[in-house]
């Protein structure tokens, strides 16, 4: 059951896992457990990829039946969690080279615009920046 929980979990990610006794039956709640949140600039699509990756396994039953099916059910979050997180990550990919581009778009813009000269009122030529800086930072932690 360990080992499934290793497969399931990614980095800075832990699981809260939690048995209650209510009368014969025993409930289980499985909790994904997130440091950190994901960045607000992040689309919606993603945001709802996160929250799906928050969303707990809980079962109510017998002992004797989580004996039998609960591996089988660890089995089967692990692995929609493991898609979910596939498609979370495949998400943030697009998002991030998109930013990328957009970054050497605006660059190249202004490389463009500094040929570009503007008369001043004493005469003076000035280089055109239209409010665009080229300088941009880009982290694994940044969404661009």
């Amino acid at each position: 059951m360990f080992d499934i929980f290793a497969q399931m979990l990614q980095s800075d990610e832990s699981v809260q896992f939690t048995i209650t006794r209510k009368g014969d039956q025993l409930n289980v709640l499985v909790q994904p457990v997130f440091r950190g949140a994901i960045d607000d600039k992040a689309p919606e699509a993603a945001q709802n990829l996160r929250a799906a990756l928050a969303m707990p396994l809980y079962v109510t039953t017998t002992p004797d039946a989580l004996d039998r099916d609960f591996p089988r059910s660890l089995v089967e979050f692990a692995g929609m969690r493991e898609q979910v997180h596939s498609n979370l990550a495949s998400a943030m990919g697009r998002i991030k080279e998109a930013g990328k581009q957009a970054l050497v778009a605006s660059a190249a813009s202004t490389d463009n615009n500094e040929d570009q000269k503007t008369v001043t009122t004493d005469g003076e030529k000035q280089p055109e920046n239209n409010g665009v800086s080229g300088e941009s930072v880009v982290t694994d932690k940044s969404l661009f």
